[in-house]
Protein backbone atom coordinates (compact mmCIF):
# COMPACT_ATOMS: atom_id res chain seq x y z
CA UNK A 1 0.00 0.00 0.00
CA UNK A 2 0.86 3.34 -0.78
CA UNK A 3 1.53 5.33 2.29
CA UNK A 4 -0.92 8.30 2.59
CA UNK A 5 1.06 10.32 5.09
CA UNK A 6 4.16 10.39 7.31
CA UNK A 7 3.75 11.91 10.66
CA UNK A 8 6.92 13.46 11.89
CA UNK A 9 7.60 14.03 15.49
CA UNK A 10 10.78 15.66 17.37
CA UNK A 11 11.54 14.44 20.97
CA UNK A 12 13.36 15.49 23.09
CA UNK A 13 13.72 14.02 26.98
CA UNK A 14 10.01 13.29 27.11
CA UNK A 15 10.23 9.34 26.68
CA UNK A 16 6.93 8.83 28.94
CA UNK A 17 5.34 10.82 27.22
CA UNK A 18 6.31 9.64 23.69
CA UNK A 19 5.76 5.98 24.36
CA UNK A 20 2.12 7.39 25.38
CA UNK A 21 1.91 9.19 21.89
CA UNK A 22 3.38 6.43 19.74
CA UNK A 23 0.70 3.76 21.43
CA UNK A 24 -2.08 6.01 20.62
CA UNK A 25 -1.17 6.19 17.05
CA UNK A 26 -2.16 2.44 16.93
CA UNK A 27 -5.63 3.64 17.21
CA UNK A 28 -5.76 4.90 14.32
CA UNK A 29 -9.13 3.85 12.64
CA UNK A 30 -7.00 4.39 8.69
CA UNK A 31 -5.95 1.40 6.89
CA UNK A 32 -3.21 -0.50 8.28
CA UNK A 33 0.18 0.83 7.03
CA UNK A 34 -1.97 3.95 5.40
CA UNK A 35 0.93 6.15 7.18
CA UNK A 36 4.63 5.79 8.95
CA UNK A 37 5.61 7.93 11.44
CA UNK A 38 9.23 9.24 11.88
CA UNK A 39 10.72 10.45 15.03
CA UNK A 40 14.07 12.40 15.26
CA UNK A 41 15.35 11.95 18.92
CA UNK A 42 16.80 15.20 19.30
CA UNK A 43 20.15 14.23 21.99
CA UNK A 44 17.87 12.56 24.29
CA UNK A 45 19.62 11.34 27.53
CA UNK A 46 16.39 9.55 28.69
CA UNK A 47 15.06 6.20 27.82
CA UNK A 48 13.62 8.02 24.35
CA UNK A 49 16.23 5.05 22.95
CA UNK A 50 14.25 2.23 24.41
CA UNK A 51 11.19 3.38 23.43
CA UNK A 52 11.83 3.81 19.83
CA UNK A 53 13.33 0.26 20.12
CA UNK A 54 9.76 -0.94 20.41
CA UNK A 55 7.56 -2.92 17.76
CA UNK A 56 4.00 -0.99 16.61
CA UNK A 57 1.62 -1.67 13.85
CA UNK A 58 2.45 1.17 11.65
CA UNK A 59 6.19 1.36 10.12
CA UNK A 60 8.51 3.47 12.50
CA UNK A 61 11.75 5.41 11.66
CA UNK A 62 13.88 6.42 14.04
CA UNK A 63 16.63 8.96 13.56
CA UNK A 64 19.05 10.16 16.33
CA UNK A 65 20.62 13.62 16.06
CA UNK A 66 22.80 16.07 18.34
CA UNK A 67 20.34 18.36 20.27
CA UNK A 68 20.06 20.80 17.87
CA UNK A 69 16.75 21.85 18.92
CA UNK A 70 13.00 20.87 17.13
CA UNK A 71 13.27 23.05 13.80
CA UNK A 72 16.60 20.76 12.79
CA UNK A 73 15.00 17.59 13.96
CA UNK A 74 11.76 18.26 12.24
CA UNK A 75 14.01 19.22 8.88
CA UNK A 76 15.83 15.78 9.57
CA UNK A 77 12.64 13.95 9.55
CA UNK A 78 10.73 15.65 6.77
CA UNK A 79 14.19 14.41 4.56
CA UNK A 80 13.47 11.12 5.69
CA UNK A 81 10.08 10.87 4.96
CA UNK A 82 8.34 8.75 2.39
CA UNK A 83 4.63 10.33 2.10
CA UNK A 84 3.73 13.54 -0.05
CA UNK A 85 1.83 14.73 2.88
CA UNK A 86 3.41 15.64 6.22
CA UNK A 87 1.42 15.60 9.52
CA UNK A 88 3.07 17.28 12.03
CA UNK A 89 2.76 15.82 15.68
CA UNK A 90 4.49 16.66 18.92
CA UNK A 91 5.56 14.51 21.06
CA UNK A 92 3.30 15.27 24.26
CA UNK A 93 -0.02 15.45 23.05
CA UNK A 94 -2.60 12.48 22.64
CA UNK A 95 -3.96 11.93 18.55
CA UNK A 96 -7.67 10.93 18.70
CA UNK A 97 -8.43 7.90 16.79
CA UNK A 98 -9.38 9.27 13.65
CA UNK A 99 -6.72 12.33 13.55
CA UNK A 100 -4.86 10.80 10.62
CA UNK A 101 -8.06 10.43 8.46
CA UNK A 102 -9.18 14.13 9.19
CA UNK A 103 -6.33 15.07 7.70
CA UNK A 104 -5.84 12.85 4.59
CA UNK A 105 -9.40 14.05 3.75
CA UNK A 106 -8.75 17.48 4.75
CA UNK A 107 -5.65 17.69 2.25
CA UNK A 108 -7.36 15.71 -0.43
CA UNK A 109 -10.28 17.88 -0.93
CA UNK A 110 -8.01 21.16 -0.75
CA UNK A 111 -3.87 21.06 -0.55
CA UNK A 112 -2.57 23.65 1.40
CA UNK A 113 -2.02 24.35 5.16
CA UNK A 114 -3.96 22.28 7.42
CA UNK A 115 -4.35 23.11 11.17
CA UNK A 116 -6.15 20.94 13.79
CA UNK A 117 -7.17 21.84 17.07
CA UNK A 118 -5.82 20.67 21.15
CA UNK A 119 -7.77 20.36 23.02
CA UNK A 120 -6.76 20.50 26.94
CA UNK A 121 -7.37 16.90 28.94
CA UNK A 122 -11.03 16.28 29.63
CA UNK A 123 -11.48 15.84 33.61
CA UNK A 124 -7.67 16.34 34.41
CA UNK A 125 -6.45 19.66 36.82
CA UNK A 126 -3.27 20.71 35.36
CA UNK A 127 -1.26 23.37 36.51
CA UNK A 128 -2.75 26.78 36.28
CA UNK A 129 0.35 27.88 33.81
CA UNK A 130 -1.19 24.73 31.46
CA UNK A 131 -4.64 25.74 31.53
CA UNK A 132 -4.41 29.33 30.88
CA UNK A 133 -2.06 28.38 27.93
CA UNK A 134 -4.88 26.15 26.68
CA UNK A 135 -7.33 28.11 27.35
CA UNK A 136 -5.88 30.44 25.33
CA UNK A 137 -5.49 28.32 22.45
CA UNK A 138 -9.03 27.47 22.45
CA UNK A 139 -10.32 30.95 22.63
CA UNK A 140 -8.79 31.12 19.19
CA UNK A 141 -10.21 28.29 17.97
CA UNK A 142 -13.78 29.18 18.98
CA UNK A 143 -13.30 32.58 17.17
CA UNK A 144 -12.30 30.88 14.37
CA UNK A 145 -14.96 28.26 14.21
CA UNK A 146 -17.56 31.26 15.01
CA UNK A 147 -15.95 33.28 11.62
CA UNK A 148 -14.68 36.04 13.80
CA UNK A 149 -11.37 35.78 11.79
CA UNK A 150 -9.85 33.29 9.52
CA UNK A 151 -6.45 31.12 10.39
CA UNK A 152 -3.24 32.75 9.62
CA UNK A 153 0.44 31.51 9.88
CA UNK A 154 -0.17 32.87 13.88
CA UNK A 155 -2.27 29.67 14.33
CA UNK A 156 0.02 26.80 12.91
CA UNK A 157 1.31 24.85 15.55
CA UNK A 158 3.15 21.47 15.05
CA UNK A 159 1.35 19.80 17.82
CA UNK A 160 -1.42 19.12 14.84
CA UNK A 161 -1.42 20.38 11.51
CA UNK A 162 -0.30 19.04 7.92
CA UNK A 163 1.64 20.77 4.77
CA UNK A 164 2.82 18.84 1.81
CA UNK A 165 5.69 17.55 1.90
CA UNK A 166 6.69 20.05 -1.93
CA UNK A 167 5.49 22.62 -0.25
CA UNK A 168 7.44 22.72 2.44
CA UNK A 169 10.47 21.80 0.72
CA UNK A 170 9.72 24.52 -1.67
CA UNK A 171 9.67 27.10 1.28
CA UNK A 172 12.56 25.96 2.75
CA UNK A 173 11.76 24.36 5.34
CA UNK A 174 12.40 25.01 9.39
CA UNK A 175 14.54 27.79 10.35
CA UNK A 176 17.06 25.85 12.56
CA UNK A 177 18.14 29.46 14.00
CA UNK A 178 14.41 29.57 15.91
CA UNK A 179 14.12 27.32 18.73
CA UNK A 180 10.88 28.55 19.44
CA UNK A 181 7.95 29.66 17.23
CA UNK A 182 9.86 27.90 14.55
CA UNK A 183 6.42 26.44 13.24
CA UNK A 184 4.77 30.23 12.83
CA UNK A 185 8.21 31.46 10.70
CA UNK A 186 7.27 28.55 8.52
CA UNK A 187 3.80 29.48 8.40
CA UNK A 188 4.58 32.70 6.63
CA UNK A 189 6.82 31.74 4.75
CA UNK A 190 4.02 29.14 3.03
CA UNK A 191 1.84 31.80 3.31
CA UNK A 192 4.23 33.36 0.86
CA UNK A 193 3.97 31.10 -1.35
CA UNK A 194 0.04 31.34 -1.50
CA UNK A 195 -0.86 28.46 0.25
CA UNK A 196 -4.23 28.37 1.87
CA UNK A 197 -4.98 27.93 5.46
CA UNK A 198 -7.64 25.57 6.19
CA UNK A 199 -8.97 25.44 10.14
CA UNK A 200 -10.54 21.50 10.43
CA UNK A 201 -11.84 21.58 14.39
CA UNK A 202 -12.47 17.58 13.50
CA UNK A 203 -8.84 17.16 13.77
CA UNK A 204 -7.80 16.70 17.26
CA UNK A 205 -5.22 16.31 19.81
CA UNK A 206 -4.96 16.68 23.49
CA UNK A 207 -2.40 18.73 25.14
CA UNK A 208 -1.18 17.64 28.05
CA UNK A 209 2.23 19.04 28.65
CA UNK A 210 4.70 18.46 30.91
CA UNK A 211 5.76 22.25 30.77
CA UNK A 212 7.02 23.67 34.34
CA UNK A 213 6.31 26.73 35.34
CA UNK A 214 9.58 28.10 35.02
CA UNK A 215 9.85 26.58 31.46
CA UNK A 216 6.21 28.38 30.48
CA UNK A 217 7.90 31.77 31.98
CA UNK A 218 10.41 30.99 29.78
CA UNK A 219 8.67 30.49 26.52
CA UNK A 220 6.96 33.66 27.06
CA UNK A 221 10.10 35.61 26.84
CA UNK A 222 10.95 33.32 23.77
CA UNK A 223 8.45 34.36 21.84
CA UNK A 224 8.81 37.71 22.61
CA UNK A 225 12.95 37.07 21.04
CA UNK A 226 11.46 35.60 18.36
CA UNK A 227 9.02 38.21 17.17
CA UNK A 228 11.17 40.94 17.22
CA UNK A 229 13.83 38.94 14.94
CA UNK A 230 10.78 37.74 12.52
CA UNK A 231 10.21 41.43 12.29
CA UNK A 232 13.81 42.56 12.52
CA UNK A 233 15.71 40.34 10.52
CA UNK A 234 12.61 38.62 8.43
CA UNK A 235 11.04 41.29 7.00
CA UNK A 236 7.60 40.79 9.03
CA UNK A 237 6.44 44.20 9.60
CA UNK A 238 3.11 43.15 10.62
CA UNK A 239 4.47 41.83 13.59
CA UNK A 240 5.30 44.92 15.22
CA UNK A 241 2.03 46.35 14.22
CA UNK A 242 0.36 42.96 15.87
CA UNK A 243 2.15 43.83 18.84
CA UNK A 244 0.90 47.55 19.02
CA UNK A 245 -2.83 46.91 18.11
CA UNK A 246 -3.18 44.08 20.70
CA UNK A 247 -1.23 45.60 23.42
CA UNK A 248 -3.53 48.95 22.89
CA UNK A 249 -6.77 47.77 21.99
CA UNK A 250 -7.29 44.35 23.08
CA UNK A 251 -5.09 43.73 26.36
CA UNK A 252 -6.91 44.87 29.68
CA UNK A 253 -6.15 48.07 31.59
CA UNK A 254 -4.12 45.95 34.18
CA UNK A 255 -1.76 45.11 31.88
CA UNK A 256 -1.65 48.38 30.01
CA UNK A 257 -0.44 50.16 33.37
CA UNK A 258 1.72 47.23 34.79
CA UNK A 259 3.59 47.59 31.34
CA UNK A 260 4.14 50.90 31.37
CA UNK A 261 5.29 50.31 35.25
CA UNK A 262 7.89 47.46 34.59
CA UNK A 263 8.53 46.74 31.13
CA UNK A 264 11.98 47.45 29.74
CA UNK A 265 13.24 47.95 33.98
CA UNK A 266 15.37 44.98 35.31
CA UNK A 267 14.97 45.15 39.04
CA UNK A 268 10.64 45.63 38.40
CA UNK A 269 10.48 42.92 36.13
CA UNK A 270 12.69 40.22 38.40
CA UNK A 271 10.88 40.82 41.50
CA UNK A 272 7.43 40.92 39.32
CA UNK A 273 9.22 37.05 38.03
CA UNK A 274 9.33 36.46 41.84
CA UNK A 275 6.32 37.35 43.30
CA UNK A 276 3.92 36.13 40.20
CA UNK A 277 5.71 32.97 40.35
CA UNK A 278 4.59 32.62 44.10
CA UNK A 279 1.26 34.11 43.46
CA UNK A 280 0.53 31.57 40.79
CA UNK A 281 1.64 28.27 42.76
CA UNK A 282 -0.11 29.86 46.10
CA UNK A 283 -3.06 30.74 44.51
CA UNK A 284 -2.85 27.29 42.68
CA UNK A 285 -2.42 25.50 46.12
CA UNK A 286 -5.30 26.86 47.85
CA UNK A 287 -7.62 26.20 44.74
CA UNK A 288 -8.06 29.84 43.76
CA UNK A 289 -7.77 28.76 40.05
CA UNK A 290 -9.80 32.05 38.44
CA UNK A 291 -7.18 34.29 40.65
CA UNK A 292 -4.03 32.07 39.90
CA UNK A 293 -5.17 32.06 35.97
CA UNK A 294 -5.67 36.35 36.05
CA UNK A 295 -1.89 36.25 37.69
CA UNK A 296 -0.94 33.85 34.64
CA UNK A 297 -2.15 36.32 32.01
CA UNK A 298 -0.39 39.09 33.50
CA UNK A 299 2.38 37.63 33.92
CA UNK A 300 2.83 36.00 30.14
CA UNK A 301 1.97 38.94 28.57
CA UNK A 302 4.33 41.72 30.72
CA UNK A 303 7.39 38.51 29.99
CA UNK A 304 6.68 38.95 27.00
CA UNK A 305 6.33 42.32 25.98
CA UNK A 306 9.58 42.76 27.99
CA UNK A 307 11.32 40.42 26.12
CA UNK A 308 10.20 42.51 23.00
CA UNK A 309 11.42 45.77 24.54
CA UNK A 310 15.03 44.17 25.34
CA UNK A 311 15.07 42.74 21.64
CA UNK A 312 14.29 46.09 20.72
CA UNK A 313 16.76 48.22 22.81
CA UNK A 314 15.14 49.19 25.72
CA UNK A 315 11.91 51.33 26.82
CA UNK A 316 12.59 54.29 24.98
CA UNK A 317 12.92 52.48 21.46
CA UNK A 318 9.88 50.04 22.66
CA UNK A 319 7.87 53.01 23.43
CA UNK A 320 8.31 54.56 20.19
CA UNK A 321 8.28 51.90 17.90
CA UNK A 322 4.49 51.33 19.91
CA UNK A 323 3.66 54.50 19.15
CA UNK A 324 5.36 54.69 15.79
CA UNK A 325 3.32 51.27 14.91
CA UNK A 326 -0.27 53.12 16.26
CA UNK A 327 0.12 55.57 14.53
CA UNK A 328 0.49 53.51 11.39
CA UNK A 329 -2.69 52.15 12.04
CA UNK A 330 -4.44 55.54 12.84
CA UNK A 331 -4.63 54.97 16.72
CA UNK A 332 -4.11 57.09 19.64
CA UNK A 333 -1.39 55.83 21.53
CA UNK A 334 -1.07 56.91 25.32
CA UNK A 335 2.51 54.98 26.03
CA UNK A 336 4.86 57.41 27.72
CA UNK A 337 8.28 58.50 26.16
CA UNK A 338 10.59 56.25 28.50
Amino acid sequence: MTLAASIVIPTYNRARYLARVLASLEQQDTAAGAFEVVVTDDGSTDDTATVLAGTFSYPLVSLTQPNAGPAAARNAAIGRASSELIIFVDDDVIPAPDLVRRHIEAQSDSPGVVIGRMLMPDGVRQPAWAEWEGRTVNRQYDQMIAGIFVPTPRQFYTANASVRREDLIRAGLFDVEFRRAEDVELAYRLGDLGLPFRFVPEAIVTHDTPRSLAGWMRMAQQYGLCDVVMWRDRGRAQILSNIAEEFHIYRKRALQVAAHIAVGRPPIMLATRIVDRGLIRGLDAVRMRKASLAVCSLTFNLLYLDAVCDALGGRVAFWAAMRRELAMLDLSADAPAT
